[in-house]
Parts: structure tokens; C-alpha cells; sequence
């Protein structure tokens, strides 16, 4: 049987993603049905990280839930990956300027950390079991 909190978080984060993905295209539609100012273009263009924090809402809540061993496990995966991703993308920084690499599409950045972070997870998990 699902714990509670396993529970929970699903719904809320699943929630959130699906809210995402609404706005995500309802904004994108909009962006591409008409000529707007820049703040309305602005406004459009972030708005689908609004149910996106709604999703670190429902991380939050989850992580507060969960054991201290768990807990251990999440914060040094998402230790490792922030370190790995921010001197990835420190490093490429200097090879842009060094050898004319085109720059990095920041867009990814969030999601290489969130990869990353699954990554790590998965192996610390089968470190220490």
C-alpha cells in the first residue's frame, strides 16, 4: 500500500505538471497568434513556471515527510548534481570564449541539473543498500 505522503505528492506534483503543460501551450499558442508589447510577450513567456512552483511545493512537502536516511540520500544527490552541472557549465563558459563555441541555451541548465540529480539519486540509493 502507498504511504500517505507518497500519495500526496504525486497528486500535488502531478497537478502542478499538468498545470505546467497547459500553460506551456496555452502561452506558446498565444505568443505565436499575435504581435504583443514586451511586458505582455515577458508575462506570456514565464508564466508557465508559476504551476511549476507549485511542483517545488509538492518536493518540499515530500522531502519534509520523508526519513532522515532518505532525506541524507536526496540532499547529497542534489549536492553532487548542483556541483556537477555548475562546473559543467562554469567550464563551458571559458571554452565559449576560447575556442568560439556557441554560447549554451541556458533553458537547459534546469533540466541537466534535474537529470543529473535523478542520476545520482539512483546510484547513492545503490551505494548504500
Amino acid at each position: 500500500m502507498m504511504q500517505p505522503h507518497v500519495k500526496r505528492y504525486l497528486i500535488q506534483f502531478g497537478g502542478s505538471m499538468i498545470g505546467y503543460v497547459l500553460v506551456l501551450f496555452g502561452s506558446v499558442y498565444i505568443l505565436r497568434a499575435g504581435e504583443y508589447g514586451p511586458v505582455i510577450t515577458g508575462i506570456l513567456a514565464v508564466s508557465p513556471v508559476i504551476p511549476a512552483l507549485f511542483g517545488l511545493y509538492a518536493v518540499l512537502t515530500f522531502y519534509r515527510a520523508i526519513d532522515e536516511f532518505q532525506k541524507r540520500v536526496i540532499a547529497e544527490a542534489m549536492l553532487i548534481a548542483s556541483m556537477l552541472v555548475g562546473f559543467g557549465t562554469f567550464a563551458w563558459g571559458f571554452l565559449e570564449g576560447a575556442l568560439d563555441l556557441p554560447a549554451l541555451p541556458t533553458i537547459w541548465i534546469f533540466p541537466a541539473l534535474i537529470g543529473t540529480y535523478g542520476l545520482m539519486a539512483c546510484i547513492l540509493k545503490w551505494r548504500y543498500s
